[in-house]
């Protein structure tokens, strides 16, 4: 089973009720000690929004041994926050690219087919540079 809540008490009554069970660490606000606090409750993941699932934030998670999770908000508040990016659009396949390039290992995404082309040309990348060394 897996479970992911903002409510991270919630993660620690279902580790304490099922050990096994796969949880994950909901983030709107990134604190700096959510590592500390994934920690803390036993959560097996860090679901950081999108906007927050930086390079440094995404690789002190894997070190810590959690797996991570980038999540984008509603359709609504997406099409809002899209107006401040020059360099990307609303969940646009540059959007995507820009979030999995910090290592993220799954993504949350309100425009799946979009999100899929850039898990697809990320992976072809990774191969063509595995070809070449």
């Amino acid at each position: 089973a897996q479970f992911a809540s903002f409510n991270h008490e919630r993660i620690a009554e279902v580790k304490y009720l099922a050990p096994d069970a796969i949880t994950g660490a909901l983030w709107a606000d990134l604190p700096d000690d959510f590592l500390e606090r994934c920690l803390q409750v036993q959560a097996d993941e860090v679901h950081f929004r999108y906007d927050t699932c930086t390079h440094n934030n995404v690789e002190a998670a894997h070190n810590a041994g959690l797996n991570t999770m980038a999540w984008f908000r509603g359709p609504k508040a997406m099409g809002t926050d899209a107006i401040k990016y020059h360099d990307v659009g609303n969940e646009d396949v540059n959007m995507y690219k820009t979030v999995l390039q910090s290592g993220v290992m799954s993504l949350c995404a309100n425009r799946p087919s979009i999100a899929l082309e850039a898990v697809l040309e990320q992976v072809a990348r990774c191969i063509s540079d595995d070809e070449d060394e």
